[in-house]
């Protein structure tokens, strides 16, 4: 009875609400879909082709597809397990699914309040009133576009964050592997550095017999070569360490050690950009430098939304009224809250300082990435350098020295103190090259890394579009809320 009534001779203030809710509501999707092929679009130029992104659809507790845990596991193999069976990557993935939900809901309107009241006569007379009414709140209407503004923001910081996470696994992956080759070649290093001083032992021994080399000679020879061949046992035990510190970085923790791997550390990969071209890929493509922005970009929409609390709430909608004399009414209304008792200074003083803070943490995060790529650089070339001293002015003349004092000693030219000595100083120069090698391929990794993920990127910000959903901001709804008395604010 009361609904057909209301049916009947409400239907035109019902038909405004529910017109009004239906021309505004909100149309942004829920979708992530095009978000992460934002993601894929941004880490593909970086990466290049050795890594799978379709991987990431795979899930992360399936075997490996492109690896059976037997054959030989070069750093591209690795990188590509690593994308398949890593949960970190999928967390971002999961947050940035997150923040795109978030922008939907911020994009829709609230959902209008039904009333509906049946009085009960105390007065002995008959019939009973009844209310029905419906009431639509207003003020989302104007601070949408702020809403939707600081949503869309948080979004693309999470797009790039998103991408960062791959970038940075990438690197993880190969320094993992290079340390890991590093540590097989140490043991190889060693294992041959403990042959040759166990044939010293021989041929000591052989000179003890013939009475051409004396007891202490002999004793010095056996202790040398006991402590190579604990040196050798210690880089082999080292070695395995490294390939399980590489099963777990490529999310396969509990594989077996069973497997070779593939790689060099004969090259580091090449020259590297001067350092002003370094601190301007720095400045342009780095990726968390790009989010810090996109926080800058949200904390200045919660500042025009902390605006609108100086503005009235308002809310409108219409009721349909029978009294006790079954007299029926329809009523329009409105509901305006009034900014009396919290005008909103406690929220736009806190936006205020959350801005504050997004500004100086992009300008922290911009100079430590700056500080960091410019010493990852020096770091790389002092590396690089040692490297190419040692091959060629150290190593060479270490081994012939070597090679000379055996013969020399076997034909009792020198004593065995020159030749152990000779020994020690061709095995310290290789094991000493194996470091500088390694270094130097790390730290050009991460150098990479710190430049946004490739050398050969144009020196331009990283492009994340715009939502699906043109959003229509007006100059009356970004209302501003700084004060002029606060100072300059920091330029980002």
């Amino acid at each position: 009875m009361i609904l057909s009534t209301l049916k009947n001779r409400g239907t035109a203030p019902l038909l405004l609400l529910s017109g009004l809710a239906l021309t505004t509501s909100g149309c942004i999707s829920s979708d992530p879909t095009s978000d992460r092929s934002t993601v894929d679009a941004l880490v593909r130029p970086r990466l290049g082709e050795s890594i799978d992104l379709e991987a990431l659809q795979a899930s992360p507790v399936s075997p490996p597809s492109v690896w059976n845990g037997l054959t030989p596991l070069d750093a591209d193999a690795a990188v590509r397990v690593a994308f398949q069976r890593d949960a970190g990557i999928r967390v971002s993935l999961a947050e940035l699914d997150l923040a795109r939900a978030e922008l939907a809901q911020a994009d829709l309107p609230p959902n209008p309040a039904l009333d509906l009241a049946i009085g009960v006569a105390v007065d002995g007379a008959s019939g009973a009133p009844a209310i029905v009414g419906i009431t639509q709140q207003l003020t989302w209407i104007w601070t949408r576009p702020d809403r939707v503004d600081a949503r869309d923001a948080d979004r693309r910081a999470m797009i790039l964050l998103a991408a960062e996470t791959m970038i940075r696994l990438d690197a993880k992956v190969r320094r993992v592997h290079a340390a890991a080759i590093a540590a097989e070649a140490t043991h190889l290093l060693d294992q041959a550095h403990a042959e040759a001083t166990g044939r010293t032992v021989d041929a000591v021994t052989r000179l003890f017999e013939a009475g051409e080399a004396s007891r202490i000679d002999l004793d010095r020879a056996r202790l040398n070569a006991a402590e190579s061949a604990a040196t050798a046992d210690a880089s082999r035990r080292t070695a395995r360490q490294m390939k399980l510190e590489v099963l777990a970085g490529i999310g396969c923790p509990d594989a077996s050690t069973d497997f070779d791997l593939r790689g060099s550390l004969a090259d580091s990969g090449g020259s590297v950009p001067d350092e002003d071209r370094i601190v301007e890929l720095t400045r342009a493509t780095r990726l968390d430098v790009a989010a810090a922005r996109m926080r800058v970009l949200a904390a200045e929409a919660e500042c025009r939304l902390a605006g609108s609390k100086r503005l009235p709430e308002v809310g409108v909608g219409a009721a349909w009224n029978q009294n006790f004399g079954d007299r029926q009414a329809v009523l329009p209304g409105a509901r305006i809250t009034l900014p009396i008792l919290d005008d909103g200074s406690a929220a736009i003083a806190a936006a205020n300082a959350r801005l504050d803070r997004a500004q100086l943490e992009l300008l922290s995060i911009r100079r430590r990435a700056i500080g960091e790529v410019r010493s990852s650089r020096e770091a790389f070339l002092r590396s690089d350098q040692q490297r190419i001293a040692y091959s060629e002015t150290v190593l060479a003349p270490a081994t012939e020295a070597e090679t000379l004092a055996e013969s020399a000693y076997r034909e009792g030219v020198i004593d065995l103190t020159v030749l152990l000595l000779a020994q020690q100083r061709r095995i310290t120069a290789e094991r000493r090259l194996v470091k500088f090698q390694v270094t130097a391929i790390t730290d050009r990794i991460s150098l990479q890394e710190q430049v946004g993920g490739s050398f050969d990127l144009p020196p331009m910000p990283p492009v994340v579009p715009d939502i699906d959903h043109a959003t229509t901001t007006t100059d009356q709804t970004k209302t501003a809320v700084r004060s002029s008395s606060r100072g300059p604010e920091i330029q980002s």
